[in-house]
């Protein structure tokens, strides 16, 4: 057996749980490398626990890349410059190589720009240093109206903003200042998560209308100005604003004639294989479009699953294997609601005719439940 060279691009969910399985699966003196221009991982849903200072600090949230190479996986902290996905070769600030298997895990590029006025007044959920904004505005906070805005669809843990009006409301009624704020969710979405199904979305408006939260659905937003947001059919002020910006796929991909019509790259839906032989595709940087017309939602839970089910695939080919275990669209969400709970959405995505996803109510059990989801994995993939 020849010794191959595996290059995993992107260390966030997908990359990091694809670069882990491969190195559990395979001979170790197979090279798998795993690159990012960054040198920290942190899971967006400590974002969440930043923004209400339930976490004070960074250093709480973040872990050390290089800490893969304990698993023997080599981490290259470099930006991704070009792909050639027919040789399979990458260049990147630091050189360039060709490998055996390509598995692209780059997830979405977040891009604030595209509406005028965003970057200037809207404090971003998505980012750890938005987050950490978020936390100090909050703390000088008396009051006020309060919106969390959806600028526009797809974007990557559909359930995020909906949970940063609910802890928002926890956090203001622990200080006395939630009779003197208003909090008002807006978004271009018909409901809260749509691939989910009506139930669930009617089950998020209902938990956000018994807090006395406003939910606007059918909102896109054309600019923002001033303290105003400005939609297509109406305007709404704002004394803070927090916000999620528009998702792109990165450039890189884009050039690499990866993407498809939807503007993301398309992937065998079991086991993410891409038109490119020996190259795959995981995460919120993938399309796959479900039975009833609707695409498969960008989240975390989702990436990894995808990226262990590509270790598996590509593991068996190198050791001439039958490949086992493909991905299978079934996942599951922890939905933070405050008070110490949070509700817990499970099902099976790649139903007929349509996902098959039902809500469990909020409890501290699955609460504690989203706090291991965290740990368990920050520990394997970076110990």
């Amino acid at each position: 057996m020849s010794v191959k060279t595996l290059t995993v691009l992107g260390a966030g969910f997908g990359g990091l749980a694809t670069a882990y399985e491969l190195s559990k699966l395979l001979p170790k003196n197979n090279r798998v490398l795993l690159v990012d221009r960054k040198r920290k991982f942190s899971m967006g849903l400590s974002h969440l626990w930043l923004m209400t200072g339930e976490r004070k600090t960074r250093e709480e949230c973040e872990r050390d890349l290089a800490a893969v190479e304990k698993h023997g996986v080599v981490f290259v902290n470099e930006e991704v410059l070009k792909i050639d996905p027919a040789k399979k070769t990458v260049k990147t600030t630091g050189g360039e190589w060709q490998s055996d298997y390509l598995v692209i895990a780059l997830g979405a590029a977040l891009a604030p720009a595209e509406i005028p006025g965003f970057q200037e007044s809207a404090l971003n959920l998505y980012e750890i240093e938005g987050a950490l904004q978020i936390q100090k505005q909050l703390q000088a906070f008396r009051g006020g109206r309060v919106a969390v805005l959806i600028t526009r669809t797809p974007f990557k843990c559909p359930p995020a903003p909906y949970e940063a009006a609910l802890l928002l409301d926890s956090y203001l009624r622990g200080r006395g200042l939630r009779e003197k704020t208003e909090i008002d969710v807006y978004t271009p979405e018909p409901q809260p998560m749509p691939v989910a199904g009506r139930e669930v979305g009617a089950a998020v408006e209902k938990m956000l209308a018994e807090r006395g939260i406003g939910y606007h659905k059918q909102h896109t937003v054309v600019r923002v100005e001033g303290h105003k947001l400005v939609f297509d059919k109406a305007e709404a002020a704002y004394d803070l604003l927090i916000g999620v910006p528009p998702h792109r796929p990165p450039q890189v991909v884009v050039d690499a004639g990866l993407t498809d019509s939807t503007g993301w790259i398309p992937v065998d839906s079991r086991s993410m294989r891409t038109g490119f032989e020996g190259v795959f595709a995981v995460g919120d940087v993938v399309s796959i479009r479900l039975e009833n017309g609707m695409y498969l939602p960008k989240a975390g839970v989702f990436a990894e699953a995808q990226g262990a089910a590509v270790a598996r695939i590509i593991a068996a080919e190198v050791l001439d294997m039958d490949a086992r275990e493909l991905f299978d669209g079934k996942g599951y969400c922890f939905l933070d609601v405050g008070d110490g709970m949070a509700a817990l959405g499970t099902g099976d995505f790649y139903a007929s005719p349509a996902p098959r996803i039902t809500l469990e109510p909020p409890s501290q059990r699955h609460r504690i439940e989203k706090l291991n989801f965290e740990k368990t994995r920050l520990q394997a993939w970076l110990p």
